[in-house]
C-alpha cells in the first residue's frame, strides 16, 4: 500500500450481516469505548447506518440496547447522544459489584454437594479455553458468562434475579477494562486468584479476593482513564 493512501475515516466499521443485531452493538460499544465516538456526539442514524452497513431498523434495535446499558441517552432537540463514562459511573458499579459478588462468592464457596463449584468450574474452562483462542469478541462473552457463574451458581435467586438489572452496567465496566487495557494474560491471572479463593472452599478468603479483584482493577481503571484524558488533553492544545 502507498504511504499516501487514504485512510479509513475513524469511527464505527461495517459489520457482518450474519449476526446484524448483535454486531451493531458490539462495534458501537467498542467504537465509543475506544474514543472514536465521543462524550456528546450525536448519532446521526444515515451516516451510521451507511458506516456499519445495515438497515436503519437493525441500527435503532442497537441503539436502543446501548440506551439501556447507559451508553447513549436521549436529550431533548438533539435526539441520541453518547454518554459520558466518568469516574464516579465506574466506581458506583464497582461498590455495588462487590457488594453483591461477595454474598454470592459466599454462597459458592460454602457448597454443601459440589454442584455449585462443579458449574464454575465449566465457565472457568470455558474463559481459559476462550483466553487460548485469542479472539477477543469470545473472551469478551466468557468473561460475562464467568461472572454471571458466579452470580446464579449461588443459587441465591434474589441474586438471580438482580443479574439482568446490573448485566448491561457490569458488561460496560468489563469492556471499558478491556479496551483500555488490552491485557488479556492479566486478566486471566486475576481471574485465576478469584477462581481459586471460591474453589477452595474458604468464605472470607472468596470475599476478600472479591474485593480485592473489583476495586483494584477499578482503581487501575481510572488511573489509566485520567492518563488518556490528560493525552488528549495534550494534544488538542498542541
Amino acid at each position: 500500500m502507498s504511504d499516501h493512501a487514504p485512510r479509513p475515516p475513524a469511527g464505527p466499521r461495517p459489520v457482518s450481516n450474519q449476526t446484524r443485531r448483535d454486531a451493531v452493538v458490539n462495534e458501537l460499544r467498542r467504537a465509543i469505548l475506544a474514543g472514536e465516538l465521543g462524550p456528546g456526539q450525536r448519532l446521526r442514524e444515515v451516516q451510521i447506518a451507511q458506516q456499519l452497513g445495515v438497515s436503519r431498523p437493525t441500527l435503532r434495535e442497537a441503539i436502543y440496547q446501548l440506551t439501556h446499558e447507559g451508553l447513549l441517552e436521549q436529550q431533548p432537540y438533539r435526539g441520541v447522544v453518547v454518554t459520558d463514562i466518568d469516574e464516579k459511573f465506574i466506581t458506583d458499579v464497582a461498590a455495588v459489584r462487590v457488594a453483591l459478588e461477595k454474598l454470592a462468592a459466599r454462597d459458592l464457596a460454602d457448597d454443601p454437594d459440589g454442584s455449585r463449584k462443579e458449574k464454575l468450574r465449566r465457565s472457568w474452562e470455558e474463559y481459559r479455553a476462550a483466553h487460548a483462542t485469542g479472539d477477543a469478541d469470545r473472551l469478551h462473552q466468557a468473561h460475562i458468562n464467568l461472572h454471571w457463574t458466579v452470580w446464579t451458581a449461588s443459587e441465591n435467586a434474589m441474586l438471580e434475579r438482580l443479574w439482568p438489572t446490573v448485566e448491561a452496567q457490569i458488561n460496560i465496566a468489563i469492556t471499558v477494562d478491556e479496551s483500555t487495557r488490552s491485557d488479556p494474560d492479566r486478566a486471566l491471572h486475576v481471574h485465576e486468584r478469584l477462581i481459586e479463593a471460591i474453589l477452595h472452599g474458604d468464605p472470607a478468603t472468596a470475599e476478600a479476593e472479591v474485593e480485592r479483584h473489583t476495586m483494584a482493577s477499578a482503581d487501575e481503571l481510572l488511573d489509566m482513564l485520567a492518563e488518556r484524558r490528560k493525552h488528549a488533553d495534550d494534544a488538542s492544545d498542541a
